[in-house]
């Protein structure tokens, strides 16, 4: 399927019938009351000229009234993608039979061992797996390797390919005992996620100032129709069922952590566009990839402090003290104010057992600490 490289991100409802420890959204399992029209939707996308694809999450999509309904408008036009916990059998089982998976991106299915095991969900998580992969339909089943679950996550892993069901590791996004994640599996990571060196994706990075065509090409629209630029951006730009004027060009990011599909809009320089990629295969402990994207970030831009700082993290994970600190030392001397860059310095000095570098995000050498 050829993915239109317009998105509109639909947080459809907050509300969602699992409770999930490491879920930043509180716990409500109360009917959706707030509902939009979907035709009214689509005809806004379609004035546009465009197709996009509409990425329906939430909470909990399939506990939206009339879930269904609103898929069969979508895609007449546009492509749909879905975040779901899969756990409303009869919505999934009216899904596979009315929607054509030819107009679905994918399905991004959470799985949430621990509270699937909680409602004693596993069984009908796999026929509702196995009936949508049966159909057609592409599903990334994630599940989010929170650090309390590493233990465990190679025996799921090897549970579910039994029937014949792939699980994608997902990086806990989020501070637990202090560290943030998922900067903070350091070298686990290579366990964890060797074969799915993508999931370095998922990071937050610091685009600030940089162009982006969010507000364009990227939206986020909430559950009483708002229309955000993008979901870091709560730049209003009107309401989906009164109007919206969307923005022309590449204004610059406003936001010092980008949470959602910024890579696939923001304008990166060779040295910024390198370092992207040297900070994403350093999360899952690809050092060798990383260390190739960061020297060719610093053979396009010298000195650049947040290269300098990542290439003394990837000195460290090697075991050369004395590299690390020195690329320390340089990384702060180009930006004395950055509070990560004088810890990691720190840190090396001290040379403590339990010392792991942080990765620095800021992929612009002008972005504030």
């Amino acid at each position: 399927m050829n993915v239109p490289c317009n998105s509109l991100i639909w947080n459809m409802t907050r509300k969602c019938n699992f409770r999930c420890e490491y879920c930043y959204f509180p716990h409500d399992n109360t009917p959706v009351t707030e509902t939009l029209d979907a035709a009214r939707i689509k005809g806004f996308l379609d004035g546009t000229g465009e197709t996009w694809k509409v990425g329906l999450t939430g909470g909990e999509p399939f506990i939206y009234p009339g879930i269904i309904d609103i898929c069969e408008i979508l895609t007449t036009t546009h492509v749909i993608g879905i975040d779901t916990n899969l756990s409303v059998s009869s919505k999934v089982a009216e899904f596979a039979q009315r929607i054509d998976p030819a107009r679905v991106h994918n399905l991004y299915v959470a799985l949430h061992i621990e509270e699937r095991e909680r409602i004693k969900g596993v069984d009908a998580f796999i026929r509702n797996a196995r009936l949508l992969l049966d159909k057609g339909f592409t599903i990334i089943v994630n599940y989010v390797v929170h650090p309390t679950l590493e233990e465990r996550f190679h025996r799921d892993v090897a549970f579910f390919a039994e029937h014949g069901i792939r699980i994608t590791p997902r990086p806990f996004r989020g501070t637990f005992e202090g560290r943030r994640y998922p900067e903070a599996y350091g070298e686990r990571a290579r366990a964890i996620f060797a074969d799915h060196p993508e999931q370095g994706r998922k990071v937050a990075f610091n685009f600030e100032g940089l162009p982006c065509s969010a507000g364009r090409t990227l939206l986020r629209m909430e559950p009483d129709g708002i229309v955000f630029r993008c979901p870091g951006d709560k730049t209003v730009l009107g309401n989906v069922m009164d109007g919206v004027a969307l923005y022309e060009g590449c204004p610059p990011c406003t936001k010092k952590r980008c949470p959602c599909r910024g890579l696939d809009h923001v304008r990166l320089t060779d040295a910024q566009a390198a370092l992207v990629e040297g900070v994403q295969f350093a999360v899952v402990a690809e050092n060798g990839a990383s260390l190739t994207a960061f020297e060719r970030a610093m053979t396009a831009s010298p000195g650049h402090p947040c290269g300098e700082n990542n290439l003394g993290v990837l000195a460290w994970r090697r075991g050369d003290a004395d590299a690390a600190v020195r690329r320390f030392e340089r990384a702060l001397k180009a930006r004395p104010d950055n509070p990560l860059y004088a810890a990691n310095l720190d840190g090396a000095r001290a040379d403590g057992p339990d010392f792991d570098p942080g990765i620095c995000l800021d992929v612009n050498a002008d972005a504030a600490p």
